[in-house]
């Protein structure tokens, strides 16, 4: 990991705090996603959040619903966290780093919602992994 850190300098604190902000504000994410999701399928519409003659009253149920209100907490921890990230790193160290929540979202949702994700998904999700490990293993030129 020091070996890590040495080359991939465009942060200001220590690498293990960056990695324990970077893994509690992925976490919330992907766990945001899914329970934002679980409370959706509760609502009696269906997927069918925009249409209808009662929209004002499918809005409020949905926004009232504790799943879609804890998953919506969850996805504001992990902007703010991303804040907190940014005041202090490069946005080109950052951000790619945040996609590994590619990884972490699907694997929540199969865990959790027992979606299907076919080996095509898979193979996108390993290649974003690889775009990870070059950017965290080589210096940038600035």
């Amino acid at each position: 990991m020091d070996n890590i850190k040495e080359r991939a300098v465009p942060i200001s604190k220590p690498l293990w705090y960056v990695l324990l902000l970077m893994a509690i504000g992925l976490g919330s994410e992907a766990w945001g996603f899914v329970l934002i999701k679980k409370g959706l399928l509760e609502h009696a519409a269906g997927g069918h959040f925009l249409s209808g003659h009662h929209l004002l009253d499918v809005f409020m149920h949905i926004v009232t619903t504790p799943l879609v209100l804890l998953g919506t907490a969850l996805e504001a921890l992990h902007f703010g966290i991303l804040m907190e990230l940014l005041s202090f790193g490069d946005v080109s160290f950052i951000i790619p780093l945040t996609s590994v929540g590619y990884v972490l979202t699907p694997l929540t949702a199969l865990i959790l919602l027992h979606e299907t994700i076919p080996p095509q998904r898979w193979a996108g999700i390993a290649l974003v992994c690889a775009g990870v490990f070059v950017i965290l293993r080589y210096k940038s030129p600035s």
